[in-house]
């Protein structure tokens, strides 16, 4: 985002308890008043898409209006201090998950603020969330589909059994017995998803298109460092910094001169060469930071979310709308005053939305780009995007904190 499991096998459903008359309301509203005391250790900042009641701004008031054009405290269920609860988000609802709970948020069947709450079971490691369910792996590496709806039940996905890996010398101990060998391990260890994919990587390097194997990396000297997904595409990034890409390239958002479709992960050479140390996808867009502090995006840019202008300087003709390469951008000067304290802010990490992008920069102010219709870049601006990288805020700075983008939202975990 192990325990050694074999291949996951079908078990019986995982019914979740039909909520009760108050379950809406407590899910809405989190558990009880956080205190002034509690609320300086954490906080909940959203702005963007609210129209189904997936956040709210308070417990007095019902949910926030269907736009939310600022960062805005928000409650969670759960304890809010506690920093293992964890997020994801779609558009029209929210899911959050802590020890074995799960809390599912929005419009789940004919209603805003719909609530369903239910156990895995066991204790939940990572979520990934898109438009028809959410994926749900748990700490021993079993995966789960869940629907978004009312009435779901968690269903154990069963994966393909990954093929076994070409022979190789047989290890032997000093006495020259032959050691056993472990295999390809199946425990899953990411998990990433969008509208049209839905990506599982496993302890044993095996790409997953779930729930059929999809690819074998090598299990010696490779290392799986992040995984992304956007609406119909996926991003790997391993611990050397190279970057693979697969899923659908025909808005560019795969980094290959050729627009297309990659039925499997396939390395970006425009970046080879340059350790990679971040990424990010976007619905049909990616984003990348390097070690040396530069961002590179690339895809559609509809609505200015690489950080590059949609229209000419004289405002009447149109700048290209797909770039197939990541491009390097020049950012502007943070904290400093010349163009000699630019790296002083370098970005060091970046998240995206379906058609926005949010970056980190080093001092911890917050810098966006890209669509703003729904208010997901937190600020106003004159039009309904940016073309251009701008920092959204800065009073996070003296706080340790993490960025989770929905597709037209961004939210931030602050802890102070």
């Amino acid at each position: 985002m192990s325990v050694d499991q074999t291949t996951a096998e079908q078990q019986p459903q995982v019914a979740g308890r039909p909520p009760s008359p108050a379950c809406a309301r407590r899910c809405a509203t989190a558990v009880g008043t956080p205190s002034d005391e509690r609320r300086k250790m954490r906080q909940f900042l959203f702005t963007g898409f609210n129209a189904f009641g997936q956040h709210n701004s308070n417990n007095t008031v019902g949910r926030t209006s269907g736009r939310v054009t600022a960062l805005t405290e928000i409650h969670v269920p759960g304890n809010e201090n506690d920093n293992n609860i964890i997020i994801a988000i779609s558009w029209r609802y929210t899911v959050y998950a802590k020890g074995i709970k799960i809390w599912l948020i929005g419009l789940l069947d004919s209603m805003p603020g719909e609530c369903l709450e239910l156990e895995a079971p066991m204790a939940i490691k990572a979520l990934a969330a898109c438009d028809t369910h959410c994926l749900v792996l748990l700490q021993n590496g079993e995966l789960y589909k869940l629907p978004v709806k009312l009435d779901a039940k968690l269903q154990q996905i069963k994966l393909e059994t990954p093929p076994n890996p070409p022979a190789t010398a047989t290890k032997r101990t000093i006495f020259g017995t032959a050691k056993a060998s472990n295999g390809v391990s199946t425990v899953i260890t990411h998990i990433a998803c969008g509208s049209h994919i839905n990506v599982a990587i496993s302890a044993g390097n095996t790409v997953y298109s779930i729930p059929s194997c999809l690819h074998q990396f090598p299990q010696l000297q490779w290392r799986l460092k992040q995984l992304e997904c956007g609406q119909e595409h996926a991003l790997l990034l391993n611990a050397n910094g190279d970057v693979y890409t697969w899923g659908n390239g025909l808005r560019g958002q795969l980094g290959q001169e050729t627009l297309g479709v990659e039925e499997t992960p396939q390395l970006v050479d425009a970046l080879a060469g340059i350790k990679i140390t971040h990424i990010a996808a976007g619905g049909w867009h990616s984003a990348a930071i390097s070690a040396f502090g530069d961002l590179y995006t690339w895809g559609l840019n509809s609505n200015g979310q690489l950080g590059m202008r949609v229209m000419k300087p004289d405002g009447l003709l149109k700048e290209p709308t797909v770039y197939p390469l990541p491009q390097l951008h020049d950012l502007s000067a943070c904290c400093g005053t010349s163009d000699d304290d630019v790296d002083l802010c370098a970005p060091v990490k970046v998240f995206a939305g379906s058609r926005h992008t949010v970056l980190v920069r080093s001092c911890g102010r917050l810098w966006a780009s890209g669509w703003s219709a729904h208010g997901q870049l937190g600020i106003q601006v004159n039009s309904q995007y940016l073309d251009a990288f701008q920092a959204i805020y800065d009073e996070c700075r003296d706080s340790e904190y993490s960025v989770i983008c929905g597709p037209w939202s961004t939210l931030l975990v602050l802890s102070k």
